[in-house]
């Protein structure tokens, strides 16, 4: 599918941009070239987000980028289908971006994407070092910006994904932004063994991520349980209470809510089995 390229005017951050800013403009560019070559019936194909097909996933990360310009929440009356899958504030507002684009035809919806990115990339290119520490409201408190940016290279990142698995896809999750991306899974992990899954004080859990090519991630994370929970440096001579191995897309997929994990599919545990199903069972942190 083929529909008229960004604005080539637009501006991009400078290589003295925030690393999370460089990574969030990488990723705008690697979705951009995942549509450009889906064909029309691809766009309505369901995906693993209750009640959205992948124009709905493309139309939600177009009107984050929206909001995020300054402009107003859509003023729409969401469908009663939304109360299946719509829980919280955050979710209502995105869905208000979902079905403000549904009337749109497909190329139309792609076009608001590509607006929406290079209106976003231009207004990064103007923000000095300043703006880029000052504290923001985001989905993980206030952060200064750029962190918040960080944030938006995952959000990104795991919809292309998402997109991908929709449509049989394997997804390049060893790329730049990738990498980076992981990095919110991983801050996540100490709250899902403490607080979540009630691990014992002194519980040591190591997290094992296994990679068939150049395209996953494999990686280690040690979480230890002292007084709470907390990342510490991976010891292959310590003693675990429990080891999770897990392949890369059961890993990235499990902590963000699109599956549940189960033994055996995709991921093994060694050790305390019942501490290991009970971190499975909490892993996903998405909202």
């Amino acid at each position: 599918m083929e529909t008229e390229g960004r604005d080539a005017t637009t501006t991009e951050p400078t290589g003295s941009a925030p690393v999370e800013v460089r990574h969030l403009i990488q990723q705008w560019k690697r979705l951009d070239e995942l549509l450009t070559g889906l064909k029309r019936d691809d766009w309505a194909a369901p995906t693993a987000l209750p009640g959205w097909t992948v124009r709905d996933v493309v139309a939600h990360i177009a009107g984050t980028e929206h909001l995020l310009s300054g402009e107003p929440v859509p003023d729409v009356d969401l469908p009663p289908s939304a109360d299946e899958y719509v829980r919280n504030p955050i979710g209502e507002l995105n869905e208000k971006f979902v079905q403000e684009a549904r009337p749109l035809a497909v190329e139309d919806a792609f076009a608001d994407f590509r607006e929406a990115v290079a209106e976003r990339t231009g207004q990064l290119a103007e923000m000095t070092p300043q703006q880029f520490e000052a504290e923001s409201d985001s989905p993980v408190g206030r952060v200064p910006f750029r962190r918040f940016m960080g944030v938006r290279v995952f959000d990104c990142w795991i919809h292309e994904d998402d997109i991908r698995h929709a449509l049989g896809m394997q997804h390049h999750l060893g790329s730049g932004p990738g990498r980076f991306a992981l990095d919110e899974i991983v801050r996540s992990l100490p709250r899902t063994v403490g607080k979540k899954a009630g691990a014992p004080d002194g519980a040591r859990v190591r997290f094992r991520v296994t990679g068939e090519s150049d395209t996953d991630l494999p990686m280690a994370v040690d979480v230890m349980v002292a007084g709470r929970a907390g990342l510490v440096d991976v010891d292959d001579s310590a003693r675990t209470t429990v080891e999770l191995v897990f392949d890369t897309p059961t890993f990235v997929r499990a902590a963000t809510g699109r599956i549940t994990a189960e033994p055996g599919n995709g991921v093994e545990i060694s050790g305390d089995e019942d501490l290991g199903r009970k971190i499975l069972g909490s892993m996903a942190f998405t909202i």
